[in-house]
């Protein structure tokens, strides 16, 4: 062993050679045997807070997507509230300093009422398109109409299919979506956005709307005004049901068998040139709220739990993916083409007064007076 020291003293290779070894030991240790036997623990964020959602999905259900972010020291208090019942709710909960940290909005409250947030993200979309029960289109040999002369058509050549069916229900009060149709059909008029033109407009849509169930009509559809379009539809008394995607659910729970084929809504001219009604949904934080696991939160759930959640409760992305099936195509593709949210009239005024201006449509002073308080 000596002789070795002593050789190494004046042995210049052999000098640079352990040295070699050595840093070539240190290296592997710390690349690979060290990582392997002695992992460093991560230091992870705990930040010993509740964050409180409010959501329109079952607070069960959402709950397991963002479990995991309990070993930040989080806590989640998930409420679930109907969209218009968060619109309501909210600014109250501000004002009495009992607010949530997170919601889900859509456009037309966010529109109004931008400052309340800190920020927004556009995370899913809806609009206006036609369900068909494809097994009658098939049995009568019938093609999907894409226009509205196309869908006069239709109605005379499935008017006679049997007793107390309906081509489809339009023109009475009793239409789930008949406030959001009646918009879409004053999108025919290319002025339709000026506000001098408003009261005009909203008459001929009223016209059309409910020339489907006037007898001097060729296309008089004949409906009670008790009949329910979607009820109607899911109980296969309909071949034709104008909806929101979302309704599909609604749909499936009366009739889980019912075959439903989706087209573009055939309410205007093809290639569409009218706008249909379209809604965007976001996930807002509240600027009022203080909490530090806000933003790590909204980055991660955007970022690791959207997608799962979007397919899981079929909703349709506000982003196409390249895997996305054809129905939630042709709502991308309305929206994205020919989607109109109309954020140039006040719709929640509109929509609080549309029964008003549908019982008042015979009696034209009541009428004009409804309309006026609406556009002044």
């Amino acid at each position: 062993m000596n002789d070795f020291f002593e050789r190494l003293k004046n042995d210049r290779l052999l000098q640079i050679i352990l040295i070699f070894i050595l840093i070539s030991f240190i290296t592997i240790f710390n690349l690979i045997i060290k990582p392997l036997f002695f992992p460093k623990k991560v230091q992870k964020n705990c930040y010993n807070e509740k964050i409180t959602i409010w959501t329109p999905f079952e607070s069960d259900k959402i709950l397991q997507y963002i479990s995991p972010l309990s070993e930040f020291c989080l806590q989640f208090d998930i409420i679930q509230k109907p969209l218009d019942q968060i619109h309501k709710n909210l600014i109250y909960a501000l004002a009495k300093e009992n607010f949530p940290d997170i919601v889900i909005v859509d456009n037309y409250f966010l529109k109004d009422n931008q400052d309340l947030f800190s920020t927004t993200t556009p995370i899913y979309i809806d609009a206006l398109i036609a369900f068909y029960n494809q097994n009658i289109l098939n049995f009568l040999n019938l093609e999907k109409p894409k226009t509205l002369e196309e869908l006069k058509e239709f109605i005379k050549k499935i008017k006679n299919y049997k007793k107390d069916f309906y081509p489809f229900i339009l023109g009475t009060k009793n239409v789930k979506n008949y406030k959001e149709i009646i918009l879409t059909l004053m999108t025919l008029n290319p002025n339709y956005q000026e506000k001098s033109d408003f009261k005009n407009n909203l008459l001929k849509a009223l016209d059309i709307y409910f020339s489907f169930n006037d007898p001097k009509n060729d296309f008089f559809l004949n409906v009670s005004e008790n009949d329910n379009d979607l009820i109607n539809f899911a109980n296969e008394k309909s071949v034709l049901y104008f909806g929101f995607y979302e309704d599909k659910k609604e749909i499936l729970k009366i009739n889980p068998t019912i075959n439903i084929s989706y087209e573009l809504l055939p309410l205007n001219t093809f290639p569409p040139k009218a706008k249909i009604y379209s809604k965007t949904y976001y996930l807002a934080t509240v600027k009022k709220s203080k909490l530090k696991s806000l933003d790590y939160f909204y980055n991660w759930f955007l970022n690791k739990a959207l997608t799962s959640l979007i397919n899981d409760f079929d909703l349709v992305p506000f982003k196409e993916d390249k895997n996305i099936s054809k129905e939630k195509l042709i709502v991308i593709n309305s929206v994205k083409n020919f989607g109109e949210s109309f954020d140039f009239i006040d719709k929640e005024k509109l929509f609080y007064n549309f029964d008003k201006i549908m019982d008042s449509y015979d009696n034209k002073y009541d009428l004009n007076y409804i309309l006026e308080r609406i556009f002044y």
